[in-house]
C-alpha cells in the first residue's frame, strides 16, 4: 500500500473515531508529548490524562455546536525522512441533517512506527480560524 493510502486510511479511522466519541482511540493515536499548534502558539501536552482532558474538551465544544458527524479528506502528504509525513487534510463538521457548521484545513506531522501511524504535531490554526455560524 502506498504511504498515501495508509494515511487516507489511517485518517478516515481517527476520523470515525472522534464519530464516535471513542476518546481511547483517539488517543491511542495521537504521540506523547503532543504538541497543538494553534494560531496564538503552540501547547505540549505530555500525559495521558491532559490529553484524554483536550479530548474530551474538545467533543464537549463541538456538541455544545451541534456536530453531529466528522468528515476528513487528506487532500496532500508530502513525506519527511525518518518515517515521517506532513498531511494536508480538509475537515468537514456537519449537524444532525449534515449542513456543514464548520470547515478548515489542518496541516499535520505523522510518524509511522512499523506501519503504525500517529499524530506527533496536530494543527488547530485552521479550527481556530474558522467561525462557527451564528
Amino acid at each position: 500500500m502506498s504511504i498515501d493510502a495508509e494515511i487516507a486510511t489511517f485518517v478516515a479511522a481517527y476520523a470515525d473515531a472522534w464519530n464516535s466519541g471513542d476518546v481511547d482511540a483517539i488517543a491511542d493515536v495521537m504521540g506523547l508529548p503532543q504538541m497543538l499548534a494553534r494560531s496564538d502558539g503552540s501547547t505540549f501536552i505530555e500525559t495521558d490524562e491532559a490529553l484524554v482532558a483536550w479530548i474530551d474538551g474538545r467533543i464537549s465544544e463541538w456538541d455544545a455546536h451541534g456536530v453531529e458527524g466528522i468528515g476528513a479528506v487528506v487532500a496532500k502528504v508530502e513525506p519527511l525522512p525518518d518515517d515521517a509525513a506532513r498531511v494536508t487534510t480538509n475537515w468537514r463538521l456537519v449537524d444532525a441533517d449534515g449542513k456543514a457548521l464548520m470547515t478548515f484545513t489542518a496541516v499535520d506531522t505523522l510518524v509511522s512506527d512499523d506501519g503504525d501511524w500517529s499524530f506527533v504535531v496536530t494543527d488547530l490554526a485552521g479550527e481556530d480560524a474558522a467561525a462557527w455560524p451564528s
